[in-house]
């Protein structure tokens, strides 16, 4: 049960709380189950892990998913959190790159990649008309009978 643990720590240092007995007060459970926590004797519930992720400003789906697939029983159950632990690194490790890329200046080539996705209209061809005209053009279409009523 590392990572229970490790989130415990994490969560008492960053909001100052010195002792399980005080971060129990805090979520309102008891020292006891605290302790049966952090040795394994009880799983903790995913609205817990979210209410400590949140109170250390943390984020709850990759410590949900280290925590599942560390208390995870079948080796297909392991793959699976592990699974979605490395999906959930890549997108963390994409969103880094787009943020230092951002600060270190390189956010002119950076908009520059990405503003014809983010300026074309989604309806471009209907808005601006058949060859890229600002006004749509008039269809060239036969001119239209008189309707006819069906036999019967």
């Amino acid at each position: 049960m590392d990572h229970v643990n490790n989130l415990l720590d994490t969560v008492r240092k960053s909001c100052a709380i010195p002792s399980d007995n005080m971060l129990s007060k805090k979520i309102g459970v008891t020292r006891a189950l605290i302790s049966g926590w952090r040795v394994g004797r009880y799983p903790v519930p995913d609205a817990r892990i979210a209410e400590l992720c949140a109170m250390a400003h943390l984020d709850g789906g990759e410590w949900m998913a280290k925590i599942h697939a560390e208390a995870a029983a079948s080796p297909a159950e392991k793959a699976l959190w592990r699974s979605v632990l490395d999906r959930l690194s890549a997108a963390a490790a994409v969103v880094a790159l787009l943020v230092l890329a951002v600060h270190t200046g390189a956010h002119e080539a950076l908009l520059a990649a990405l503003s014809p996705v983010a300026v074309t209209h989604p309806l471009y061809i209907m808005r601006n008309g058949r060859w890229g005209h600002t006004a749509p053009q008039p269809a060239a279409v036969a001119p239209a009978r008189p309707r006819q009523a069906l036999p019967g």
